[in-house]
């Protein structure tokens, strides 16, 4: 398909970042930073929490549906060219058609550099065509184990298959397990590997509710009193690895200051997101165990207000796991169905979680779960809502209008 359409993704340098949790903050900040710069940047995310052109960004701008439409056309009249010369023996998936749709549309908007998250994996994902001048690899934890294997290594295998000979990449794995299968990539293509344990410094100096400020050493320059735009502690690590890929591109450079805005003006809705709405109320797509973990370490450096989840989750997800470390800190526990075919029933994840079965209040849909949560939730408390972005996109437009 990419040849069909004269290869668009060699048109511009790319950030390509592949991992199991922060892809799409690491991709965030990563482009704010660029765009901070002066640089003309795309952006290719997923998925998206409202509508479909989100995925496609060009200076921090959702494609227009006019331009959404034209590269759809394009896409639509190769790929039925490839159809009818025999050269396709399936026709593309929807993300493959929408990765399509990003690479023409960014080739056709000359941007100078674009910011690729994987959608699954890496060695096998449709982004994986980009020929990047620098890789980041978030890190590596469960997630996907049906389709990218059932160990760490195995998984890290899978990640790892963005690397390309010579090209830069930065790595946020903690396990060793999942830093042997990247450093023994890495070394097999004589890519430059940089780990953040090991090659940077991440200090934390301030904090101002769920806000933080950092010292931040990376082997280019010293960072004093970094403020993060995205909320909780972790996204300390994932500025690191967007500064570091940005440093990794070289033939982009930015300034400090650029960094300094790029980094403190971020934003990523559905993520550690926080509304004043009915009641105070928090986003966070928090769909397997790393993400879960996160999650509970931020509400547990809350003052104690009384937490209530609103929770749907799809029944691939390893539930018990997201659910032991969640609903321990919950009053009330408001289970939804995901609007996806894959959803986990309310009813299936309250047998999963029987010791909170008294907690627990099971709801025909997410607005009736989130309704239900406020009313129980008294002035001060918090409503969070979590287990999948597909529940996340589906109350954001209702709590943001509110708090508007």
């Amino acid at each position: 398909m990419m040849q069909e359409l004269g290869s668009p993704q060699r048109n511009y340098a790319v950030l390509h970042i592949a991992g199991t949790n922060g892809k799409g903050s690491v991709a965030a900040m990563s482009e704010a930073v660029l765009r901070a710069g002066g640089w003309k940047t795309g952006l290719y995310t997923s998925p998206h929490l409202e509508k479909m052109e989100e995925r496609i960004r060009v200076a921090g701008r959702n494609i227009s549906a006019r331009k959404f439409t034209a590269a759809t056309e394009q896409i639509l009249s190769a790929e039925d060219a490839l159809w009818k010369r025999g050269a396709l023996d399936r026709r593309l998936t929807y993300f493959e058609f929408l990765t399509a749709c990003a690479f023409q549309h960014f080739a056709a908007e000359k941007i100078d550099v674009g910011v690729i998250e994987v959608g699954l994996g890496g060695r096998l994902d449709a982004t994986n065509v980009v020929e990047p001048q620098a890789c980041v690899i978030t890190g590596i934890a469960f997630d996907h184990q049906d389709l990218l294997g059932r160990t760490l290594a195995e998984i890290a295998r899978e990640k790892a298959g963005i690397i390309k000979p010579g090209i830069p990449v930065i790595s946020g794995a903690r396990p060793l397990e999942a830093r042997r299968v990247i450093r023994a990539q890495a070394a097999a293509l004589a890519a430059p590997l940089r780990e953040i344990d090991g090659d940077f410094r991440i200090k934390v100096v301030g904090e101002c509710g769920p806000h933080f400020t950092i010292d931040l050493q990376t082997p280019e320059r010293a960072c004093r009193r970094l403020r993060l735009g995205l909320a909780g502690i972790h996204q300390a690590r994932n500025a690191a690895l967007a500064i570091g890929g940005v440093e990794a591109l070289g033939s982009f450079p930015v300034s400090s200051a650029a960094i300094r805005r790029g980094i403190q003006h971020t934003r990523w809705p559905g993520r550690m997101d926080e509304y004043r709405a009915y009641r105070r109320t928090l986003f966070e797509g928090a769909h397997n165990e790393e993400g879960a973990r996160a999650l509970r370490n931020h509400l547990l450096r809350c003052e104690d207000c009384g937490i209530h989840l609103v929770f749907g989750v799809l029944a691939d997800k390893n539930i018990q796991k997201i659910g032991s470390l969640l609903f321990p800190l919950a009053h009330s526990i408001h289970l939804a169905p995901v609007a996806n075919s894959r959803t986990a029933t309310p009813a299936a994840v309250a047998a999963a979680h029987p010791r909170y079965r008294m907690r627990m209040r099971e709801h025909p849909d997410a607005r009736a779960a989130l309704e239900a949560a406020w009313a129980e939730c008294p002035r001060g408390g918090l409503v969070v809502i979590t287990g999948s972005l597909y529940l996340v996109g589906e109350l954001l437009p209702l709590v943001r209008g509110l708090a508007e």
